[in-house]
């Protein structure tokens, strides 16, 4: 996702003009990310009617981790990708996975409840078109694999390799999700981007939430958006996925 370093001078760039864009980008702005799952507004799906997420995250890859500007709200902390260590077909098409990276809090919220910390993985088809998933993680057991990356969180314009990582660590169990049609969350917000955020979240260990919190006291996260008349879907049980029962459901199936 684009990113923009210096966004403390977007107050006074307006003030010089840029106002009127903003706005009328804005306006025409309708299908934007993250958004909050609300129960009586998520619709349910059969699964079978539902199309498969297929993912490809067996290979073990080497990543390059890098800063992207903390603390400033729009950076992040990014694991670049190799160009074909992991992929993901939802109905017919595949997309690569180019990186993933981690917000504080969660920038998707259910019923209103928000999650410690989200994790993007970025995937792109052969055309452009993006598909990113979304995954909830919560306090709890240590995660071994993604330990690697939080025991040494890089700073400033620091990159750190992480050879041979697991990426079907980062996926939870339950394949079950919620999708809808949105946007980059980061400037330019661009919309047209496909997501899946899993229904079942990770467990990661309080030190590690506490590290990445530590590279963004303020957090780095976008503000739940309107949905404009979507309607979000899932192949969940039920459609009133509340946050409480996530968290209880998650336990060691969640933990990696």
């Amino acid at each position: 996702m684009i990113q923009i370093r210096h966004f403390r001078l977007l107050p006074r760039l307006l003030l010089l003009g840029l106002g009127a864009l903003a706005t009328a980008l804005g306006a025409q702005a309708q299908e934007q990310s993250p958004i909050d799952f609300r129960a009586e507004e998520v619709v349910r799906v059969r699964p079978d009617l539902f199309p498969r997420l297929d993912f490809d995250y067996h290979a073990r890859a080497d990543l390059t981790v890098v800063n992207t500007g903390s603390p400033d709200e729009f950076a992040t902390v990014r694991a670049n990708v190799p160009a074909g260590a992991g992929g993901l077909t939802v109905d017919g098409v595949t997309y690569e996975l180019k990186q993933f990276h981690w917000h504080t809090p969660s920038e998707h919220r259910i019923d209103g409840e928000e999650f410690p910390m989200e994790m993007h993985l970025v995937h792109q088809a052969s055309d452009g078109s993006l598909l990113v998933v979304g995954v909830l993680l919560e306090e709890g057991h240590r995660h071994g694999e993604l330990e690697t990356i939080f025991g040494d969180l890089p700073e400033g314009s620091e990159t750190i390799a992480v050879p041979r990582f697991k990426l079907s660590r980062l996926l939870p169990g339950d394949r079950r999700s919620l999708r809808y049609r949105g946007s980059l969350t980061t400037p330019p917000f661009t919309e047209g981007v496909k997501w899946v955020v899993m229904v079942k979240p990770l467990l990661l260990s309080e030190e590690d939430v506490e590290a990445f919190r530590d590279l963004f006291p303020e957090g780095n996260s976008r503000e739940p958006q309107p949905l404009n008349g979507r309607t979000p879907q899932t192949d969940a049980r039920s459609k009133k996925v509340k946050a409480a029962e996530l968290r209880t459901e998650a336990g060691p199936r969640g933990t990696r």
